[in-house]
């Protein structure tokens, strides 16, 4: 027995909770990424427990870009979030 794993990657803001990549998402998350920039969003970092940037990141749409704040690690992330293939977005016929 063999198992298939199929992965795609919807970015959502950390502000508004927009989504990027809706319906079909992408392949990897650089791809996402890169397309989303692309489209105006930008990943402002975090800060950690002492005060510095850490390398996690916030993922802003263009809406909230210009008043976005800096937030804190502790304030909370959105977790990422695996669908079940009945929860997944499924592409129209004929594409």
């Amino acid at each position: 027995m063999s198992t298939l794993n199929f992965n795609r990657v919807i970015l959502e803001c950390d502000g508004c909770k927009k989504r990027h990549g809706e319906p079909h998402g992408h392949a990897s998350s650089r791809e996402a990424r890169i397309a989303a920039y692309v489209d105006g969003w930008r990943f402002p970092p975090m800060l950690k427990s002492n005060g510095h940037y850490g390398e996690r990141t916030n993922d802003v749409c263009d809406d909230c870009a210009p008043t976005w704040v800096i937030r804190r690690w502790e304030a909370g992330r959105n977790k990422g979030r695996r669908l079940f293939v009945d929860e997944a977005p499924r592409p129209e016929e004929g594409e």
